[in-house]
């Protein structure tokens, strides 16, 4: 078994390995979010309302199998199920207030839509999901709050029936000074039922097995009345379904039809809020792999930056490309993905433009410039809800610019060894400092046999060539 066990863990070894080799490098890339415009816009609607939807439900089960067959039991359960049809009408009443609850909640969120994202090899791992857009939030609206509107609702008697319609909307949406009512409909419908499945097992053979399986149909649509004039000015329908399903003899249990609806309800309302409020994506910026070696150290430090979600240091690094290489088709792309990022559109748009010129036949130069085309559209559609993106500024010294624009020296030797820096390209000249092996530090000139470099402390001195190599 140890021998066998052992030759199992090899093999997948193996496979892992293979299939590592097999696997092309990942290009980077960087995942955020972006806020992204509602497909209809309410002009001129700030303040709202959201009334309870008007329910419709129905739920219906079948007996469960091997019940008795008696004839005082199958008239007594006759009469039960009869109660029972009757009790059900309303079993989902509360299903109306649910969901116009839920859109609220919706509509209060600030980063509505942001999440955690997948990283890592093969994207198993998660890390905290981002947006870098100053300026971008979901909460356009202020939504009337659930006591302030029952006390209307008790003003014009409706309190007790609870149904506001496109006939009574206007008038409650007046007392509540909001531009606009959200009044809707929905319909839910349950169905527990119990089928037969047939399995198959190497002892048993092929048998069937008594399965109960919970579906749970929600469909709801929602008006957009605008109180001034009483006229609808949108409406959305969503439909959501849910299915469970659990064989005699399995583990685990059903939900309730209750948490059946629930489910549904809650993508119903994220549905029917994304029609006419913002919301953030998630957006992957794949960037351009830079060819040129000499700039490979650049490179790698701003692809560590950017899966840190440093685009300050990332910017830093591919900006001081570009300033030794202006016609850089590949650096002048990635630094319009970093603008992207963070919403500096017009930016980006200059920085993509340059790079398709430079080179017309890549696809991903194109595609950028269409995309950001459209992403300032959709800003000028989101000035309308009073959303406007502040320019974000990226924190960049000048000095941090030369830093990143400038060679590099690696002292020799391990960390265990001290160099001796000197003040002048001396041997004899004053110690300024001792620094170890395996460290970078920035190159300011070669002189006769020698580094002139700057420490991270800020000191000048000199090393002698022979105990470092420049890195590129």
């Amino acid at each position: 078994m140890r021998i066998a066990s052992r030759l199992w863990r090899a093999a997948l070894r193996a496979v892992f390995a293979l299939s590592v080799i097999a696997l092309p490098a990942p290009a980077q890339n960087l995942k955020c979010f972006v806020l992204t415009p509602p497909e209809q816009l309410l002009e001129g609607v700030k303040q709202v309302a959201i009334a309870d939807f008007t329910v419709t439900s129905n739920y219906d089960e079948d007996d469960a199998p091997g019940g008795s067959k008696k004839t005082l039991d199958k008239i007594l359960n006759t009469i039960e199920k009869a109660s029972e049809a009757k009790r059900n009408q309303n079993r989902f009443a509360d299903s109306g207030s649910k969901l116009a609850d839920l859109m609220m909640a919706h509509l209060l969120e600030k980063d509505r839509g942001v999440r955690d994202v997948s990283s890592g090899f093969l994207g198993f791992s998660k890390k905290e999901g981002k947006t870098f857009q100053t300026g971008a939030y979901t909460n356009v609206f202020n939504v009337v709050e659930r006591s302030q509107f029952q006390r209307v609702m008790d003003e014009l008697q409706l309190g007790q029936s609870g149904v506001v319609n496109e006939a009574t909307a206007a008038q409650v949406g007046q007392m509540l000074g909001v531009e606009a009512m959200l009044i809707g409909t929905l319909n839910v419908s349950v169905e527990d039922r119990w089928i037969k499945e047939t399995r198959e097992e190497k002892n048993k053979g092929k048998y069937e097995v008594d399965c109960e399986k919970l579906t749970a149909h929600v469909s709801a649509t929602v008006r957009f009345v605008h109180v001034a004039t009483g006229q609808v000015i949108g409406s959305k329908d969503s439909r959501q379904k849910s299915e469970d399903k659990k064989c005699k003899g399995d583990y685990g249990s059903l939900p309730t039809p209750e948490a059946a609806v629930d489910k549904c309800l809650q993508t119903v309302g994220r549905e029917l809020v994304d029609y006419f409020a913002p919301r953030f994506q998630e957006q992957k910026f794949e960037f351009a792999k830079i060819e040129n070696e000499e700039f490979k150290r650049s490179v790698e430090v701003a692809k560590r930056a950017v899966e840190d979600y440093d685009l300050n240091t990332a910017y830093a690094q591919i900006a001081a490309i570009t300033a030794q290489d202006p016609y850089n088709d590949a650096a002048a792309y990635n630094l319009g993905l970093l603008h992207e990022a963070v919403g500096n559109y017009n930016k980006a748009k200059e920085h993509y433009n340059l790079a398709f010129n430079l080179k017309s036949k890549e696809g991903k130069y194109r595609d950028a410039l269409k995309r950001i085309t459209k992403h300032t559209d959709y800003w000028s559609k989101l000035t309308v809800l009073g959303i406007s993106l502040q320019e974000y500024q990226f924190q960049v010294s000048s000095a941090e610019m030369a830093v990143a624009a400038s060679a590099r020296v690696e002292t020799k030797g391990p960390r265990t060894l001290r160099h001796e820096i000197k003040a002048d390209a001396n041997p004899t000249s004053a110690t300024v400092a001792r620094v170890p092996g395996e460290i970078e530090l920035q190159l300011l000139d070669s002189v006769n046999g020698w580094f002139k470099v700057r420490l991270p402390d800020g000191k000048e001195g000199f090393l002698p060539q022979a105990a470092g190599k420049m890195i590129k």
